[in-house]
Order: structure tokens, then sequence, then C-alpha cells
């Protein structure tokens, strides 16, 4: 198979790239060349700016595809150009959106056919990835443009970029600090292991019946966040000491000491069922696992030995604290 892979040098898109390597398909990838980055000997790279129009119609016209994963389209501005070029000469295309596209719900799981949240106090993120989702679906309905849609949560993982996700908590739990959580802690997120994402993306092209759907990829468990925090821990032997605020009261800490990747008073529960009944795909990494071996690939890293600053938030709980008194 011939795969293009759009945005490959970092997390989602490099563990794709090592995955279909492996698989024994021809990878090219295309992004801006700004990575340092080693990829699978045999992978073939494409250096064009998204933000460019023109520059990505010229290296990709007179290219052609059996598949190409667009790890890497945030905007319908960046998407557009792919789409013209590739129109003719692709066999699927694959898209990375988001299940930040659903409107919050009464009812739990969200599924595909849930409403997308378009209204105005939907973060910019998903506003993005919705139009991007329907600039696909619309070229399917005009055009026949062979499209399938991926909506994964909250990944997490090896090579994960936003450090301030697990890898700050792994740091904070080494040097001892507290953890402070908004809320009662008892509110629900789904993730997915970044493996498991890379699974459904490789899986989902070679299903006739895939093309105009949309799939979410999530991992077989939701927790709570005072779950979560406490899997942090029990991946490192741990016990995590937890603080929880109010929200209100969070949000108002300097802004420096608001570094919880959750803030929100929604449960955010999904399901995998018709990516399982689908694709043929079903989840390897229940959340205790993952985050275990991402905790043992993490200190094998430069970063598990440096000192991370944490005194905004040690003054802040001293602050929370002194006012609870």
């Amino acid at each position: 198979m011939e795969a293009l892979v759009l945005g490959g040098s970092r997390f989602i898109g490099l563990h794709l790239v090592r995955l279909l390597s492996e698989q024994g398909h021809d990878v090219t990838v295309l992004n801006r060349g700004q990575t340092p980055v080693e990829f699978p000997d045999g992978v073939e790279t494409l250096t064009a700016d998204r933000t460019n129009p023109d520059q990505v119609k010229a290296v990709l016209e007179g290219t052609s595809y059996d598949v190409a994963f667009d790890i890497s389209g945030y905007t319908p501005e960046s998407l557009a150009p792919v789409v013209d070029v590739l129109e003719a000469s692709v066999g699927r295309f694959v898209f990375c959106s988001t299940t930040s596209v659903y409107a919050p719900s009464d009812t739990a799981p969200i599924v595909e056919e849930s409403s997308l949240f378009r209204g105005p106090n939907a973060s910019q993120y998903a506003r993005d990835k919705i139009l991007c989702e329907d600039l696909l679906m619309d070229a399917l309905k005009d055009r026949g443009f062979p499209v399938t849609i991926l909506r994964p949560p909250y990944v997490y993982g090896p090579d994960n970029y936003l450090h301030q996700r697990e890898f700050s908590y792994f740091a904070r739990l080494s040097q001892g600090h507290r953890i402070i959580v908004p809320g009662n802690g008892l509110n629900m997120v789904h993730a997915v292991h970044v493996d498991d994402l890379a699974n459904a993306f490789a899986a989902a092209p070679h299903i006739e019946t895939t093309m105009g759907q949309a799939y979410t990829i999530c991992g077989p468990d939701a927790i709570t966040l005072d779950g979560w925090i406490s899997a942090i821990g029990s991946a490192m032997n741990v016990e995590p000491k937890i603080v929880h605020t109010p929200t209100s009261r969070y949000l108002a800490l300097p802004s420096e000491a608001q570094t919880f990747p959750y803030v929100w008073d929604d449960n955010l529960i999904y399901t995998n069922e018709k990516a399982r009944q689908t694709i043929d795909w079903s989840p390897n990494y229940h959340m205790s696992d993952g985050l275990k071996m991402t905790y043992q690939w993490w200190t094998s890293q430069p970063m598990s030995s440096e000192k991370w600053d944490f005194s905004a938030e040690d003054e802040a709980l001293r602050a929370l604290e002194k006012n609870r008194g």
C-alpha cells in the first residue's frame, strides 16, 4: 500500500508512520520539515507548509496514494488545498478529527450520531474541526471524495508533545508535589492510547463500508479526574495527595497555576462500539495499563531527570489553604 501521512513527525502521526512501516507499506510523510525526527528506513518525505496552499499543491501535484492519513488538518483553509489536489489520486482519505466536535449531552455515552457542538460556546478548535468535517462530507456528496473520519478524545502515551498532560504529573509526583484538582474530582474523562489510535487509523481504510462514516476511537474505559491522578500514581507506585477546590476558585488562581488539563463540569463518556463492530478494531490499553507503559517510557527520557518548576502551584495551594482557614 502506498500511504501518505500528513503531519507524521510528532506523536500520533509518528506512531502511525512507524506502524505502517512495520506492516510493510510504502510510506511518505508530508510536513514542514521543522521537527527533527528519525523515521524508519524507507520512509520518504515531502516538505510543505499547509498554511501555503500553493506550496502544498506543488509538492502533491502528480502524486497518487492508496491512502492518505491527515493528522495535521486543523482548519478548512489548510484542508481544502489537500482535498483539491488529491481528489482524483487517492483511494481513501482518513481524517483525524476529535470528540471535541460533540455537543454536551444529557445522556451517556455520546455516540457518533449525537449533535455536533456548533454553538458559540464551542472552542475554536472544535469549530474548526467541525468545518473540516463539513468540507470533507460535502466533497464526498458532491464529488465522491473517499473520506473516513476518526474522532479520538484525549490521546496519551509515549512521544506526547503536550508535556503538561501525563508527563508533568509524573514529574509532580516524582518531586513530591500535591495535585490541585478542580471540582470534586468525580467528573469523568475518556482517553485513548496513541498506539490504539494508530491501529484504528491503519485498519479503517481497508473496510469498504467505512467510507463516508465517522468513528469515535476511544479507550475501553472512562475514568474520573481523581481516578486519572490515582492511575498515574499507581503506575509510579506513589500515593498521590489530591487537593480539591471549587472550579470557580480554581479559575480565579493566577494563570500560571491553572495547569490541570481538564477543567469542566461535564462527564465526557464515549463509546467505541461502532468502530469495534465495523473496523474490526478494539483498544488494547485500559487507562491503568497505558499509563504504566507510558511511565516506563518516560523514565527512559532525559525529561524524567529534569527539575520541573511547580512553584506557582505550590503558592496557589498555600493561598487556598489560607482561605479555607
